[in-house]
């Protein structure tokens, strides 16, 4: 976070909005990350959780930027410091609404289900691997002016085939990963999920296709091809700019697993509740567990991304490598690409 003054406000000022937007994104039946039946959304507890939450916000952001503004505290540490004030405040909430309903029991008598829909295994959406095209082309060209300017550090073509590698994988493991669908209203909320699918695997591969050509930038500076000039890095960044505000503005339209998109067709809800699974949820939502589940992804109850169910082996299989390659990274065994090296 080290830098100008308007960077480190702008970054506290993001972190702010970010934790902010959360509860508005997040699926009104999971209001910080716990599940409660529809007929209780509205409840006071709720409310309050969520005035007290943007309240810590505000209050966070003002502090941080004071602390900033005195220039006693390194920006980094502030920033960590408000990462982990906000977190504690929306596990506080989250104690708040599942402590109310144990207390009130707001599932008794409620008819609870699971709903899954069939026709995504049997009509499943499937990602446009045309959009992938850019990433691999950008991924080439850079490759082809290394070899003809002779250089010897291809750290950054290196992390453009990593990419390329990596998000196939990972855009097919997204599009088979369980689905997000209400018992209350299967019919509507499967047609609301398949249209968000479909919209987060598109942004993953034209994404790639960004960072790719970013790199594809820094490749030309590194290599001393194109003068490294503030216009020339501007423009390298411009495709991951792209990128960031394009799934901004798509998590914004979707929200939560899709929910405020509009469905194909109208439907009556059922009598049904979406099943209380809230011992499977620990840290407010954020990290799953159930051993019983065979998922290997599932979709988190808040933001726009999936998590590891840690209930399931290959789970740590996966953890396990990303922290090797962590340690390598570290010990310099693997060579990140860096600017100017």
């Amino acid at each position: 976070m080290t830098g100008p003054l308007w960077l480190n406000l702008a970054l506290i000022a993001f972190t702010a909005a970010t934790f902010a937007s959360a509860p508005a994104l997040a699926r009104p039946t999971l209001p910080f990350g716990v599940r409660v039946p529809a007929r209780r959304t509205g409840e006071a507890v709720i409310l309050r959780a969520r005035r007290r939450y943007n309240r810590g916000i505000a209050a966070g952001a003002v502090a941080a930027c004071a602390v900033v503004l005195i220039d006693e505290i390194a920006p980094e540490v502030v920033l960590v410091g408000l990462v982990a004030t906000y977190s504690l405040l929306g596990g506080l909430a989250s104690r708040a609404i599942a402590a109310a309903k144990r207390q009130e029991g707001w599932y008794a008598g409620a008819r609870q289900a699971v709903t899954t829909d069939t026709s995504l295994r049997s009509d499943p959406v499937r990602p446009q691997w045309i959009l992938l095209a850019p990433a691999v082309l950008l991924t080439v060209v850079t490759a082809a002016i290394g070899l003809a300017v002779g250089t010897a550090n291809f750290s950054t073509v290196l992390t453009q085939i990593l990419v390329v590698v990596l998000i196939p994988p990972l855009t097919i493991a997204i599009s088979r990963a369980r689905p997000e669908i209400d018992a209350a209203q299967p019919s509507a909320s499967a047609s609301r999920y398949r249209e968000y699918l479909h919209g987060v695997l598109s942004l993953l591969l034209v994404s790639a296709g960004c960072v790719t050509a970013t790199m594809l930038v820094v490749s030309l500076q590194l290599w001393e091809v194109v003068e490294t000039t503030v216009p020339t890095t501007i423009v390298g960044y411009l495709p991951l700019l792209a990128a960031f505000i394009a799934w901004i503005v798509f998590s914004v339209r979707a929200g939560d697993a899709g929910h405020r998109l509009t469905p194909t067709g109208d439907e009556p809800e059922t009598r049904y509740e979406q099943r209380d699974d809230d011992r499977y949820w620990h840290a407010a939502g954020m990290v799953y567990l159930n051993r019983n589940d065979p998922a290997l992804l599932v979709h988190r109850r808040v933001g726009t991304y999936w998590t590891l169910n840690l209930g399931h082996p290959i789970a740590w299989v996966v953890l396990a490598a990303v922290a090797v390659a962590g340690v390598l990274a570290g010990l310099g065994i693997v060579t990140l690409p860096e600017k100017g090296a």
